[in-house]
C-alpha cells in the first residue's frame, strides 16, 4: 500500500509521530484531541502498522489534515517510529503512541521549553501506576468525552520539571533522534525497545524531564492486552529482554529498578551476574 503523507506547505513548528497498530477507536480519539487542542497548524504523521479494513474510516476522516503511511505488514513500532521521524519535516518532534489523548495547548507548551531537554508529559491514568502519574478517570475508548477532559486536564498541572523523563510520549529533536539511529528494530517488543533508545540518548549526553505542566491521558496499550495479541507480546517482550542483556550485558527483566525503566545512573556499579 503507497505512502499517502500529505504535502503540508506551510512549515509547522512540532512533527508529531503517532504509531498505530490495530486499534482505530483509539486512533481516532488521539487524532480528534491533537488537532481541536493544538494553537497551530502542526505535522502530525501517523504510521499505521498492520492496517486493517476498519483504519479506512480514520483515513478517511483526518485525511486532509493528518499524513498517512499504511503498511499492510506488522513491522514494528520501533519500525513505525522510524519511518515518521524520516518523514518528519520540522526540527522538534513529538512521538506520542496512538493510546494517548492530548490535553489543551499541548503545542504552546511543548514550544516553551528550551529544546535541548528531552521532555515527557506528565500522564493521567484511570488506576495508579509505577510511574507517579495523576489518576483520574475519564473513561474509556467506549465511553470517553473529549471535552470533559479537556475542561478538567489544566486542574492537574503543576509548574514543575522532574528527573523521571525516560518514558513515552516525548518531546525532542530530530537531530539527536537521527544521531542515535532512532530504534532498533532488532527488537521484536515494544516494551524494551524504548529502554534501548533511551540509553543510547543518555550515553550521548542528553537529559529527560518530566513536564508536569501538562497531562495526556492515557487508555493503556489496547491493542497488547488481551486474547492471542496479549499472549505473543508476552514471549516476544522474553525475546526482546535477551537481546538486551546480549547488547548491554544487563537483563532489564531482573534488574534491582526494574520498578522504572533502566537509566545508566541506576546501572552504574551494579553487578548484573
Amino acid at each position: 500500500m503507497a505512502s499517502t503523507i500529505n504535502g503540508m506547505g506551510e512549515c509547522n513548528m512540532i512533527s508529531v509521530i503517532i504509531p498505530s497498530y490495530r486499534s482505530p477507536e483509539c486512533l481516532d480519539i488521539c487524532l480528534q484531541s491533537a488537532l481541536d487542542n493544538q494553537q497551530n497548524s502542526n505535522e502530525i504523521i501517523c504510521v499505521i502498522d498492520g492496517f486493517v479494513e476498519e483504519s479506512s474510516h480514520v483515513m478517511e476522516k483526518y485525511k486532509d489534515r493528518v499524513g498517512f503511511v499504511p503498511s499492510e505488514k506488522n513491522q514494528g513500532m520501533q519500525h513505525s517510529l522510524n519511518v515518521g521521524v524520516w518523514n518528519a519535516t520540522n526540527e522538534h518532534i513529538l512521538i506520542v503512541n496512538d493510546d494517548n489523548v492530548f490535553p489543551k495547548d499541548w503545542d504552546v507548551i511543548l514550544e516553551s521549553e528550551d529544546g535541548k531537554t528531552i521532555i515527557t508529559p506528565n500522564q493521567i491514568e484511570r488506576a495508579p501506576s509505577i510511574f507517579n502519574f495523576e489518576t483520574a478517570d475519564f473513561g474509556g475508548v467506549e465511553d470517553f468525552d473529549l471535552n470533559k477532559f479537556t475542561a478538567f486536564e489544566p486542574k492537574y498541572r503543576k509548574q514543575e520539571l522532574t528527573d523521571d523523563g525516560e518514558i513515552f510520549p516525548f518531546y525532542m529533536s530530530k537531530t539527536d533522534y537521527m544521531m542515535v539511529g532512532g530504534f532498533d528494530t532488532i527488537y521484536g517488543s515494544p516494551f524494551i525497545c524504548d529502554w534501548d533508545f533511551f540509553l543510547k540518548l543518555e550515553l550521548a549526553g542528553k537529559t529527560f524531564k518530566r513536564s508536569r505542566k501538562l497531562n495526556f491521558y492515557h487508555f493503556g496499550s489496547v491493542a497488547t492486552k488481551n486474547g492471542k495479541e496479549g499472549e505473543r507480546f508476552k514471549a516476544s517482550e522474553q525475546s526482546a529482554a535477551n537481546i538486551f542483556k546480549y547488547k548491554w550485558g544487563i537483563d532489564p527483566i531482573r534488574h534491582p529498578n526494574n520498578s522504572h525503566k533502566p537509566t545508566m545512573k541506576k546501572f552504574k556499579g551494579i553487578n548484573y551476574e
